[in-house]
């Protein structure tokens, strides 16, 4: 693997990580905004698109470390889909835990977005084995 291209790769799965991380923890916002009705929609399911995204990445930092390929980046999105959804439907049957679609949907779309990204910014960079 070219130098220059682990760098940036390197920088944009850190990135990627960081801004998921971040709109996870915008769950602690949410009592600060409560009365805001938008702002409390958005704290609602931003938690769940952030990690949904970052996830993924975490996978793609790991295996630049390693020095390896990405090519089951794919597989990772899916896993990382299916295990938020599965913590979802646990607050099904979880005491003081909430089930909401809405979540299931931003897992969707932050795996979609990381997907994305990937394949924009990385795909074409990174050998395929």
């Amino acid at each position: 693997m070219n130098e220059s291209i682990s760098i940036r790769a390197r920088r944009i799965a850190a990135f990627s990580i960081i801004l998921g991380m971040t709109l996870y923890l915008s769950k602690f916002l949410r009592d600060y905004f409560s009365i805001h009705h938008a702002l409390s929609f958005a704290f609602g399911f931003l938690p769940n698109l952030g990690m949904a995204f970052a996830i993924p990445f975490i996978y793609v930092s790991n295996r630049i470390r390693q020095r390896k390929s990405l090519k089951h980046f794919g597989i990772s999105c899916l896993v990382t889909l299916l295990l938020m959804i599965l913590n979802e439907v646990r607050d099904l049957y979880q005491a003081g835990r909430v089930f909401d679609m809405l979540d299931i949907y931003a897992s969707c779309a932050g795996v979609v977005l990381a997907f994305i990204v990937f394949q924009l910014a990385l795909k074409q960079e990174l050998p395929a084995d």
